[in-house]
This record gives C-alpha cells, sequence and structure tokens, in this order.
C-alpha cells in the first residue's frame, strides 16, 4: 500500500457551496481510482507567489490518500489537469501512513462531549456514594 499527497490550488472566488462540490467531485474521482481517501480538507485562502490565470490568492486543498493501483493514478492525474476549477496541483508520495485531521471546531466539539461525559459519570459516581 502506498500513500500520497495531493495538494490542488482552486480559485478563490468561488463561494463555499461551489468549494464544497468541487472537493466531493475531486473525491468521487479519486474512489473510481480504488483509492481509500485519508484526508481531504481546506487548508484555506493563501496568497501565491506568483500570478496564475490573473489570480493572486488561491483556496488550497489537502488530499491525502492510499492506493495500490498506479494506471490508474496517471488517469486521476490527468483528470486534474482537464479540471478547470483547479488552478494547479501536486502529487507527492508519502512515507509513512498520514494522521487522521481533526479540525479545530472539531476538537472543540469532541472535548466538550468529553467534559460532558466525565461530568456525568461523577455525578453518577457521587449519587452512589450518597445512596450507600
Amino acid at each position: 500500500m502506498r500513500y500520497y499527497e495531493t495538494i490542488y490550488i482552486i480559485n478563490p472566488n468561488l463561494d463555499n457551496n461551489n468549494l464544497d462540490a468541487i472537493l466531493t467531485e475531486v473525491g468521487e474521482q479519486l474512489t473510481k481510482t480504488g483509492s481509500k481517501i485519508i484526508n481531504h480538507y481546506n487548508w484555506g485562502k493563501k496568497r501565491l507567489s506568483y500570478s496564475i490565470d490573473n489570480q493572486k490568492y488561491g483556496s488550497y486543498i489537502i488530499l491525502q490518500y492510499e492506493t495500490d493501483n498506479k494506471s490508474k493514478m496517471n488517469e486521476f492525474e490527468m483528470w486534474m489537469k482537464l479540471n478547470n476549477a483547479i488552478i494547479r496541483h501536486m502529487t507527492t508520495v508519502l512515507e509513512d501512513k498520514p494522521s487522521i485531521y481533526i479540525d479545530e471546531k472539531e476538537k472543540d466539539n469532541l472535548d466538550k462531549k468529553e467534559d460532558d461525559l466525565i461530568d456525568e459519570s461523577a455525578d453518577k459516581k457521587i449519587k452512589k456514594e450518597e445512596a450507600n
């Protein structure tokens, strides 16, 4: 099993609905190759080093996945080149399996859930002690 990371840049003028649609489309195209997506998230809007298609900024997207099929990867690369919404892309081979990315908002939600569970278990423990 080989691990890959593709960073691609999308036109920054797209609204969130179109951005989500492009992420979904790229994910579907990748799963057609038999690959398994590990991470696929928006890295944010950043300034480009040089102007591309008269754009000074771009929305950077990170896609990490695993696959065994190299021939299908060439088809995916060609599809990325032909997609008009994608300004540039670059794929690299990773040595190790990437860790799963958790967004800051998701981390906060998980921390709150953990705190709630701890509070509930502490309350139950106190009630048991009071009952004894």
